[in-house]
This record gives C-alpha cells, sequence and structure tokens, in this order.
C-alpha cells in the first residue's frame, strides 16, 4: 500500500512541476506576441500621440489631446458648395488665460492667444471672441462657431 501512496504522489508532482513549465513557456508566448502586435490606434507622432485615434499635442495642455472632443469647433466663413468642411478648433488653458487655436491649414502648428480682454484673446493677427465664437485673422471673421 505504501509504494502505491508513494507511486501516486510521485506522480501528481511530475504533473504539477510539467504544468509550471508550460506556463513559463506560455507567458513567453503572450509577451512575444503583445511585442509584436501593434497597439491599437496606430502611428504615433513625436509627441507619443496616436494619430490614427485622432490625438494631437497641445502646447497649453502639455499632452495629447483630442481636439474635436475637448476644442471648440469653428467652421470656415466662406465655403464653396462642392469643398469638404475643414474646422478650426479653440483650447482654453484651465485659467482661459491663454486660448489655442488649431488651424488647419497650418502645418500642424498651433497659435497660442493671450488673453486681453473679457472674452478676447488675441495674438499678432489672430483676434478669437469667445463670447460670439468669431475668429478673426486680419480683422477679418474667417472661422464662426455655434453660438447658442
Amino acid at each position: 500500500m505504501k509504494k502505491i501512496a508513494i507511486l501516486a504522489l510521485s506522480v501528481i508532482l511530475f504533473a504539477g512541476c510539467n504544468n509550471a513549465q508550460q506556463s513559463k513557456s506560455t507567458d513567453k508566448t503572450e509577451d512575444q506576441a503583445k511585442e509584436e502586435t501593434p497597439s491599437i490606434g496606430g502611428d504615433k507622432d513625436e509627441h507619443g500621440c496616436l494619430v490614427g485615434a485622432g490625438q494631437t499635442w497641445s502646447e497649453l495642455k502639455q499632452g495629447c489631446i483630442q481636439v474635436f472632443n475637448i476644442g471648440t469647433r469653428l467652421n470656415p466663413v466662406d465655403t464653396k458648395e462642392d469643398d469638404a468642411v475643414i474646422s478650426a478648433f479653440a483650447v482654453a488653458n484651465d485659467d482661459r488665460s491663454k486660448m489655442e487655436l488649431f488651424l488647419p491649414d497650418d502645418n500642424k502648428t498651433t497659435i497660442i492667444l493671450d488673453k486681453t480682454k473679457e472674452n478676447l484673446y488675441e495674438n499678432d493677427i489672430y483676434k478669437y471672441d469667445e463670447k460670439k465664437s468669431d475668429l478673426y485673422i486680419n480683422g477679418t471673421v474667417k472661422y464662426k462657431g455655434d453660438v447658442e
């Protein structure tokens, strides 16, 4: 009877050791698969923002943002019937002392505007009236947001 108990115990211990080795090899395979699989969202830009997820770098927020989720959409005033509408976006910093403009025709650079008066932000040729949601370029309204 002792021989059968020792034999059964040996078989159980041997099977347990074999499972531990298989588990380690499975873990390695899963880790290798994670490294080889590209992340969801695709390529990252120089700041680490996921371009495919619509992220872009914000100087004011010092991080990757989706301007269409947190910014104010500003549509062009002058559009032709068959042209695509490509919006600009305005994003304020936390204390609303500055505004960052994301313009579609500005080669991925943003413009930082300083608050000059109540609801008014300016920088060189750009002026943004937050209350009216109007963006002026060289004194002319070029983009307008939906104001309720």
